[in-house]
């Protein structure tokens, strides 16, 4: 009977051989085949969402993924899992993120190397460090596309103890704005000086990102002309994007003119009004939104009902500020997120162990070892004494060299070295929450910025990064923090919670509200090509639903620069100017990779 039930299976799957012949999934997606790194191809819903995802239009990624099409059922439901592939970690929705990115590899039979890079950027906003150079594998190729190599760069940074790059490995690349990006935010956090940063010289997407998260910096510290002036040479230069309005309206928010503010929400909403993130400046402005939403949950929820937060968005720190206990979470997301009551504080940013453990481990626990042998000695035998001391003193060196493995054990929840650093901060009176935050920090602050496809993407920036700053002598830098911190005092506070429902009826217009505030403030370039922007979302000017495919191409043959993305900007390998394929080099081997842990460290200029 078996036999016969498996002869008239076979006879009938005979039908389907050819369309089973062509379908491809790839079982394995997480393995990459070897040949070059193949960028673009597929057609004009990939088009799409590539354009949407490079300006940061969620919105439209949204729009796409609850749009009907016709065509092929396969390749529509391929197109949409990149569309959310995309929304995802633009978001900082790492957990998820992965997830699509692996699905979207095995629909591509394994074959979309942007995924790939994806799921490394995922695991590295995760913290974890060695999927991340997994992922990585047979990416690095000397062909002159930059963001892999910048990637496992990046990855070896975030571990300061066991990564294979420092200082010097940075004269390696040039004219690079992540690199440059990366140098600015550790002088930074040398400080808790945002000022050190207004100076831009990149002018490309990365650097508009990193110019948002001085705004929030700035807010915090209140500095607010500082930040109103960056947000609006933000909006004058990017008018169809969705953060620097944002900005701008927060700004304004603290200067007291809310009208102005909601002027500028209402125009986010007849052009964006998907992307959660005007939902939580419409939050903020006192309206009521759907709290599933990530972004307008961080603005009104609280307690419990922010603790699902801390894991699906691992580099979010205002997340993690809003349970009890969170503050380890939030310092290994973001430390920036606490500049502002360090300067308060005058709390150093450079770790180091207290007065007392010394005390108490040198001077206290190593000479009770010796006594208690000495006393054992006079009991029993001189060895006996003897084997109790040393066997003592071994205890004692194993286990505070365990707890310092531990401290260098990198994870998201509950690393020690975060933990000790979070009761560093209870000691100098540092609690950074949510009477002290200006709101809507989350919708702006960010870390390390990395870039995937010209795609820019926030991977955190955790305090143990701080382990890369030189030892500046404490005294120095908190006479610097103390003059800085009687600034802040004598300044306004920002605003810190959302609007009240309704304000709009009862406070007075400001004086000329009735002109747009962004037409007042900058001009009419606030509104260069936002009438074309609004037609093409509300229906006009939409692609055709035809589908011409193109094949994916390899990098160097592609036009790396229209997407903003770094190209033979390492100089060790600016003679490689045609592709060459190794698979087989891994991240952090230094035999493999120049310029990291070599002897020839700086090159030559």
């Amino acid at each position: 009977v078996g036999q016969t039930v498996f002869l008239l299976t076979w006879l009938v799957s005979i039908i389907k051989y050819s369309s089973l012949r062509n379908l491809r999934f790839d079982l394995n997606p997480d393995e990459r085949r070897e040949g070059a790194v193949k960028l673009a191809g597929g057609d004009w819903m990939r088009t799409l969402v590539d354009e949407a995802a490079l300006e940061e239009d969620i919105d439209s990624l949204i729009q796409f993924q609850r749009r009907s099409l016709d065509g092929d059922p396969s390749l529509i439901r391929h197109e949409k899992a990149r569309a959310r592939m995309w929304e995802l970690s633009i978001r900082g929705l790492w957990p998820l993120a992965i997830e699509e990115a692996r699905k979207v590899l095995a629909q591509s039979g394994g074959d979309d190397d942007i995924a790939r890079m994806l799921i490394a950027v995922g695991h590295m906003a995760s913290r974890r460090l060695d999927a991340a150079r997994e992922a990585l594998h047979g990416l690095e190729q000397p062909e002159g596309y930059d963001e892999p190599e910048l990637l496992s760069f990046v990855c070896e940074w975030l571990d300061p103890w066991q990564g294979n790059v420092d200082e010097d490995d940075f004269w390696d690349w040039e004219n690079n704005s992540c690199i440059d990006h990366i140098q600015s935010t550790m002088q930074m956090i040398r400080n808790w000086n945002p000022k050190q940063s207004l100076e831009v010289i990149h002018k490309d997407r990365l650097s508009r990102v990193g110019q948002l998260s001085l705004v929030s910096l700035l807010r915090a510290q209140r500095m607010h002309d500082d930040a109103l002036d960056i947000s609006l040479k933000l909006v004058r230069a990017d008018p169809t994007g969705v953060r620097p309005r944002i900005a701008a309206a927060l700004c304004l928010i603290d200067k007291g003119d809310w009208h102005s503010a909601r002027s500028i929400e209402k125009e986010l909403l007849e052009s964006d009004s998907n992307d959660p993130r005007v939902l939580a400046l419409s939050t903020i402005l006192g309206q009521s939104m759907d709290e599933e939403e990530f972004e307008v949950a961080l603005v009104t929820g609280e307690g419990k009902k922010m603790k699902k937060w801390i894991n699906s968005a691992p580099v979010n720190s205002v997340a993690a500020l809003g349970i009890k206990g969170g503050m380890d979470e939030a310092i290994n997301a973001n430390v920036l997120v606490t500049a502002h009551e360090a300067t308060r504080r005058s709390m150093p940013p450079r770790y180091s162990s207290g007065r007392l453990t010394l005390v108490a481990n040198v001077l206290i626990l190593v000479p009770m070892w010796i006594l208690l042998g000495i006393y054992v000695g006079s009991v029993r035998t001189d060895i006996q004494g003897a084997a109790v001391s040393v066997t003592l003193l071994l205890l004692h060196y194993s286990s505070r060299r365990l707890l310092s493995q531990q401290r260098r054990q990198i994870r998201h929840r509950d690393q020690k070295a975060m933990v000790a650093y979070a009761k560093r901060m209870r000691r100098f009176k540092v609690t950074p929450n949510k009477s002290n935050i200006p709101v809507g920090t989350h919708l702006l602050l960010s870390g390390i910025l990395v870039t995937v496809n010209g795609v820019v993407l926030d991977i955190g920036v955790p305090a143990w990064l701080t382990e890369h700053l030189p030892k500046d002598s404490d005294k120095t830098v908190r006479a610097r923090l103390k003059r800085r911190s009687k600034k802040i005092a004598k300044s306004r506070p920002p605003r810190l919670q959302p609007l009240g429902e309704g304000w709009w009826l009862k406070r007075p217009k400001e004086e000329g509200s009735e002109v747009p505030a962004l037409e007042r403030l900058i001009g009419a370039v606030a509104y260069r090509g936002r009438t074309s922007y609004i037609d093409r979302k509300s229906g006009k000017n939409r692609r055709p639903t035809g589908i011409v495919r193109t094949s994916p191409k390899p990098a160097h043959s592609v036009d790396l620069g229209s997407r903003g993305i770094p190209t033979n900007t390492r100089k060790s390998e600016r003679r490689s100017k045609l592709p060459k394929n190794n698979p087989n080099v891994r991240v952090g081997n230094s035999k493999n990779l120049p310029g990291y842990g070599g002897k020839n460290r700086r090159p030559p200029v």
